[in-house]
């Protein structure tokens, strides 16, 4: 009997509308989302089974990875997987504080899981860019060592706001009739940024992309930049657009008690009998 009713439950769960399931959903389309970013990311980054990749096809890697998540999740839950644009989409009013929340731990969930498989079914000797000696930071984001910490602040936070600022154009709602494909914007906007910014930071954009393979690596050089940076040029940015570039609603007009007077006055008729 308790059987039933537990079927029963799952069963009205999955198939009826709800707040609480379309939480569940979207936040897990996040943790699979941001899982496969991370996973397929940093494995593009492997150069000790035969193929050493160079700069660009890391980056192309990254943007395409990116691409492929869009694609499976962006009808699901818009496919954020980056805490920096959900930040964005909070000032957009595209979501709630409480959904930003249930967003940012899927995302931090699922990054941590991505880089954790990665590491399941990769050798640990071969877990590396370049030699043995990047074992301890395999995939890790940092400075380059000529920079200060300042110069990649600012760096990280202008590639994010870049980034940001295409998500802004495209919840536009003066772009709706812009059907061309939005993962493939994002993909090759991604790619661009990291081609242009790895040199110089790794160039992140996203914090808990820089988490999940620094909690596994324990490497935490630098890392506050990583969330500082992405986070402050995506509320730099978004709030730009919003006052500036967004379209402001129409203010109705108020029900003063001079307009309401007027509205109500009755024109007098004229009376038709002689």
């Amino acid at each position: 009997m308790a059987s039933n009713s537990l079927r029963t439950s799952f069963k009205k769960f999955v198939q009826e509308e709800g707040a609480m399931r379309n939480t569940i959903v979207t936040g897990l389309a996040e943790m699979l989302g941001t899982s496969m970013l991370v996973f397929l990311g940093c494995m593009g980054c492997v150069g000790s089974l035969g193929v050493i990749p160079p700069h660009l096809q890391i980056t192309l890697n990254f943007g395409l990875s990116v691409m492929i998540v869009i694609q499976c999740f962006g009808h699901i839950s818009d496919a954020h997987v980056n805490p920096a644009i959900t930040v964005g989409a909070v000032v957009l009013g595209k979501k709630t504080i409480p959904q930003a929340l249930v967003y940012i731990f899927a995302q931090t969930l699922g990054a941590i899981l991505g880089c954790g498989m990665l590491k399941v079914v990769t050798p640990r000797q071969d877990l590396t860019t370049k030699g043995i000696e990047e074992l301890d930071k395999f995939c890790v984001t940092d400075l380059h060592p000529h920079l200060s910490a300042i110069q990649g602040l600012l760096l990280e936070g202008i590639a994010t706001g870049i980034l940001t600022l295409v998500a802004c154009a495209i919840w536009d709602r003066r772009n709706e009739k812009n059907t061309d494909s939005i993962s493939i914007k994002f993909g090759f906007t991604v790619a661009a940024l990291a081609t242009a910014f790895g040199p110089y930071t790794g160039c992140s954009m996203n914090p808990v992309r820089s988490l999940g393979p620094a909690l596994w690596n324990n490497y935490w050089n630098h890392h506050w930049i990583y969330w500082f940076g992405p986070i402050g040029g995506s509320l730099f940015t978004s709030v730009m657009y919003r006052f500036i570039f967004g379209i402001q609603q129409p203010v109705e007009e108020a029900n003063t008690p001079e307009s309401v007077a007027l509205n109500s006055i009755d024109v007098p008729h004229k009376n038709e009998q002689p």
